[in-house]
């Protein structure tokens, strides 16, 4: 089996492209050809593998445009680091779900955007 962190980094790709609501035990397990009980023992429910899914996609996102944003000098060159930083990650197509066009960002529901 996968470590945890593997596991994580699937279920964000995931959910990335069907959304929380798709992102289930089973479709994880089916994904990763284990089965659903593996799954089951790392995570103990759907909405606990959600939450993970959603805490591991928010320490990705810090990773990529917060981390760096940080390490540039207060006031607007940090304002300007961020917007940079902000780009490059729209642009690294970090998410599987993310589209090919402007506007990219992950799908984290299932329900129509509104």
């Amino acid at each position: 089996m996968r470590s945890r962190a593997a596991v994580l980094e699937r279920s964000v790709q995931l959910a990335s492209v069907f959304g929380l609501e798709g992102l289930t035990i089973g479709t994880l397990a089916e994904d990763l050809g284990v089965h659903k009980s593996t799954v089951h023992a790392l995570f103990g429910s759907k909405e606990a593998l959600q939450l993970e899914t959603l805490s591991a996609a928010r320490t990705i996102l810090v990773d990529h445009v917060m981390v760096p944003a940080l390490e540039s000098e207060p006031g607007f060159a940090r304002l300007a680091a961020l917007g940079e930083a902000w780009c490059d990650y729209l642009a690294a197509d970090v998410f599987a779900g993310a589209a090919s066009s402007v506007p990219r960002r992950p799908r984290w529901t299932a329900a129509p955007d509104r």
